[in-house]
């Protein structure tokens, strides 16, 4: 059972690491540096952590159960399945464009020790999941056109996925403008004609 303390303290400690591994990526991050940027000795780190490892999987685990609660709350609502995907995807550009650096962490993955990397990748092949079972209903209603809803999931992830590398705060597009465009782009390639 963890104390109130470290209830406390470990969202700070996640938060100095996200923005340690983002500024000089994971493998040249040091536990020094993490305790430094929450004011700790490094072997107190220890008393919320077992290690960097841990740290990395836990900034990992927490970005993907936000993109997975966003999506599930869209999945329960009560749209038709075209709204659900309208919504899906400027929500999932939104997430990754207001937070570039955690989704820039999903790289490393295969540095996670096996059992964080498969939970973590468990939790990305739920999102796939949810996005295929929305584009399932679309297909049942007759809003898109018959496709494999596996095969057309992966279709908008890619699509999506990788915004955050182009993008640019400073740039001609504003992220709703971006949202808008990839949103009706997608869907009128899935729509039935």
């Amino acid at each position: 059972m963890q104390s109130g303390e470290t209830l406390t303290k470990l969202p700070q400690i996640i938060e100095a690491a996200t923005r340690c591994f983002q500024d000089k990526g994971y493998v040249a991050t040091t536990l020094n540096d993490i305790a430094e940027a929450v004011n700790l000795q490094k072997p107190t780190l220890y008393h919320y952590v077992k290690n960097k490892n841990e740290l990395l999987f836990l900034v990992l685990k927490n970005t993907a159960e936000s993109y997975n609660q966003a999506l599930e709350a869209v999945v329960a609502s009560p749209l038709n399945p075209r709204d659900k995907l309208d919504r899906a995807i400027r929500q999932h550009i939104h997430l990754q464009l207001e937070h570039p650096g955690t989704v820039t962490l999903f790289r490393d993955v295969g540095e996670l020790d096996r059992g964080y990397r498969l939970e973590i990748r468990q939790a990305l092949k739920r999102y796939r999941e949810l996005l295929q079972d929305i584009i399932r209903q679309g297909i049942e209603a007759g809003r898109f056109r018959p496709a494999d809803p596996s095969m057309a999931a992966l279709f908008v992830l890619g699509a999506v996925n990788f915004v955050h590398r182009w993008y640019r705060e400073e740039g001609p597009r504003s992220i709703p403008e971006i949202a808008e465009f990839y949103s009706q782009t997608l869907l009128q390639s899935l729509s039935q004609s």
